[in-house]
């Protein structure tokens, strides 16, 4: 049996380097694979590139985001999972490269009650390597609970899952965090994931990242906090006690640096509701204290310390 496997690379603005990504897909010891390439509207030469891939090697696609995904990369990622045919399937970036016999290793990889294969990474830069973009602890299960609480994590070009589990969508609203709102509700569906205890890709570090672009305090705390309310907004109704006190930590301690949880009035009331029902009084009325004196006085981080504590 040799399954097709969707390898699915969202790309912008990437001529200089995904030829580099297509070859180290080419030179796959596994063969039964497809690669789409889909294009969120670049303005270089990115679709020439492809283009010449896509005549050269007809496994290779090339397509545009359609109007109806949003803009960016998991608007990328969905349409090109939306038109992809595999039996497996592996999301890649552009400007990543595999190592040559990812695909057949994890593939390997897969018993019988295994529903997803999680690899390990390498960082690189025009210098070499640099670093791991995770150091696994295989002793700790895989878990939505784990992963949450960040004891443990993968990158999204390390995972190949099963195409009849993916029963969600990347959040088209997130522009970056998009590998922890998406495996936290995977987790939801499935924990029937193992280890690949080996390096099957390197990941380029470059200063156009959208990590160095988020470079202020305050822009990083926004974009924070936004990945935990979109996460909480998804999975409220699944989560148990303690992923709920882990999240609303998390929203408590980075809305406290930042006002910009008062423009959200509709994240404000499911939060509050699951503060009252779920949890002790005390931390509602700590949470309601503090937004009261900061939008008064700009102060409150006592009664923010206060509900963090309890939280514990």
């Amino acid at each position: 049996m040799h399954p097709l496997v969707s390898i699915i690379i969202p790309t912008y603005n990437r001529a200089h380097l995904i030829g580099e990504t297509l070859d180290s897909v080419l030179e796959q010891t596994y063969t039964n694979w497809e690669c789409i390439v889909v294009d969120d509207g670049s303005a270089d030469d990115t679709e020439t590139v492809v283009i010449d891939y896509v005549k050269r090697d007809s496994r290779f696609q090339f397509h545009k985001r359609l109007e109806k995904y949003q803009s960016g990369g998991n608007g990328a990622r969905n349409y090109g999972f939306d038109v992809s045919k595999g039996e497996y399937v592996n999301w890649f970036d552009s400007d990543d490269l595999m190592l040559p016999d990812a695909i057949q290793s994890k593939l390997d990889a897969f018993e019988e009650n295994i529903d997803f294969v999680i690899g390990n990474s390498l960082n690189f830069d025009e210098e070499g390597v640099i670093s791991r973009p995770y150091e696994l602890d295989y002793t700790i299960p895989i878990s939505a609970e784990s992963f949450i609480n960040q004891t443990i994590g993968w990158i999204t070009n390390d995972v190949l899952v099963k195409r009849e589990v993916v029963q969600i969508r990347f959040n088209e609203q997130l522009k970056s965090g998009q590998e922890y709102n998406f495996f936290s509700r995977l987790l939801f569906i499935t924990n029937r994931g193992k280890y690949l205890k080996k390096d099957v890709s390197k990941r380029r570090i470059h200063k156009g990242s959208i990590q160095v672009k988020l470079s202020s305090s305050k822009q990083k705390t926004l974009q924070l906090l936004a990945n935990e309310i979109f996460l909480w907004n998804d999975i409220k109704e699944k989560a148990n006690r303690n992923i709920k006190s882990r999240i609303l930590k998390r929203i408590i301690r980075f809305s406290s640096e930042t006002t910009a949880t008062f423009s959200l009035p509709n994240y404000l009331v499911s939060i509050e509701r699951t503060l009252f029902f779920s949890f002790r009084w005390n931390v509602f009325i700590c949470f309601n204290f503090w937004m009261l004196s900061n939008l008064i006085t700009g102060k409150g981080y006592f009664f923010i310390k206060k509900a963090y504590k309890i939280l514990n």
